[in-house]
């Protein structure tokens, strides 16, 4: 016996016009929800160092760029040949992905703290700058931002990120590269390293050590009049 086939029935058109638009519809919103999301994942897709990926995503370390003349390590902080040259800029990151540019010259004056999570002066220093801080001493115009350098995974504190969280640090924090090119651009020679930059974009200060908080005050008072 012959197999007995199905008859199916016909589709009207109208309904053909009714699937045909709910398929538009569907196709539209894709593409319109790729677009937006520009296929990214999660993380800042603002990039401000030169050949850095376009998206920047979490992370301890973050690519550095420097533009002008690297500094030369501090030796003798009374006798320092940077004093007066100008300071070179710096483009990077914070540790979630946020572009962090220090560009002296700008009409700003910068103090630029680097950090190392592991180092026992660091730690004794970070509370002594927000002592300072909430002493209501620190210069009006006068910006403040940390540099998170000599990453170390073995070391105390590690992560950073986590570390200047515990540690209730007030101001911006650009992470360092692994190969420290910020701490080279600055010639740091220890920590903490400290670095003051008038309006004017010229090194009027370097410093490393701890610093008591009159010293601290004093430090900035004479580069600021400088």
């Amino acid at each position: 016996m012959a197999e007995r086939t199905k008859n199916k029935p016909a589709m009207s058109q109208s309904t053909k016009a009714v699937i045909g638009i709910v398929v538009v519809a569907v196709v539209v919103a894709l593409i319109v929800a790729i677009a937006t999301s520009g296929g990214s994942s999660g993380g800042s897709t603002a990039t401000s160092v030169p050949g850095a990926p376009a998206e920047i995503t979490p992370a301890e370390n973050q690519p550095v760029a420097i533009e002008g003349q690297i500094l030369d390590p501090l030796g003798d902080p009374s006798a320092d040949s940077a004093v007066g040259s100008p300071a070179p800029t710096l483009r990077g990151y914070s540790f979630d992905g946020r572009p962090v540019t220090i560009e002296p010259g700008d009409g700003r004056a910068f103090m630029v703290v680097f950090l190392a999570h592991w180092c026992p002066h660091c730690n004794a220093e970070v509370p002594r700058l927000i002592e300072w801080k909430n002493m209501g001493m620190v210069p009006e115009g006068l910006e403040i931002i940390g540099v998170s350098t000599g990453v170390a995974a073995d070391r105390p504190n590690y992560p950073p990120s986590e570390w200047v969280v515990e540690k209730q640090w007030p101001w911006a924090v650009m992470a360092d590269s692994e190969a420290q090119d910020a701490a080279m651009a600055y010639g740091v020679s220890g920590y903490p390293f400290f670095a003051i930059v008038g309006a004017d974009g010229t090194v009027k200060m370097r410093a490393s050590g701890e610093k008591s908080i009159d010293e601290i005050d004093a430090l900035v008072d004479a580069a600021l009049a400088g």
